[in-house]
């Protein structure tokens, strides 16, 4: 169950690499990236770092497996660089990845593809006294932790109708052609 929480970050990190090749820093980090950070983990710029947040159960469709929502995040570390200001700079960056994320399953069986995808500065006083930019990326990735069975039976009630009338009251109208067990 945990090698998709250890290794996506990094899957992630490999393709939006390929999306920002100038990046010097790109890799999967735990939690939520601050300046105390940036200071501690001597991070080169500019630096792409993705990590899981959040974690919650999601609503399941069909079959047995359980489906999870994984809130997901790229944070993007600039400073200025001769001829370019670091708020332009990620502002760039932003909108790269802001392109390459949707619909993304990171070439894993295990992750549905990638919606709700947002952007927005998380700069604050501390940040501006840095020489930083900090932006995030975030979206939903949906995943399954339970592995997929091929042709495992699914439980289904099948009705067949043709233009039947609906409700209660038409029930007998229906015929019943497969029940779940």
């Amino acid at each position: 169950m945990t090698g998709l929480l250890q290794e996506l970050p990094e899957a992630v990190a490999a393709r939006l690499k390929e999306v920002l090749p100038a990046t010097r820093t790109c890799k999967g980090i735990t939690g939520r990236f601050n300046l105390e950070r940036l200071k501690s983990d001597a991070i080169q710029t500019p630096a792409v770092l993705v990590s899981i947040l959040d974690i919650k159960q999601a609503d399941t469709a069909a079959g047995a497996f359980h489906t999870f929502d994984l809130a997901m995040a790229a944070f993007i570390v600039t400073k200025d660089a001769l001829g370019l200001d670091r708020d332009a700079a990620a502002a760039a960056m932003m909108g790269a990845l802001a392109t390459a994320v949707p619909d993304r399953r990171w070439g894993r069986p295990d992750c549905g593809q990638a919606r709700n995808v947002r952007g927005q500065s998380v700069v604050t006083a501390g940040w501006q006294k840095s020489a930083a930019s900090l932006w995030a990326v975030t979206w939903t990735q949906p995943c399954t932790f339970d592995p997929a069975v091929e042709d495992a039976p699914l439980g289904v009630d099948l009705y067949v109708g043709q233009s039947p009338d609906i409700g209660a009251d038409h029930i007998n109208e229906y015929t019943r052609i497969g029940e779940a067990r």
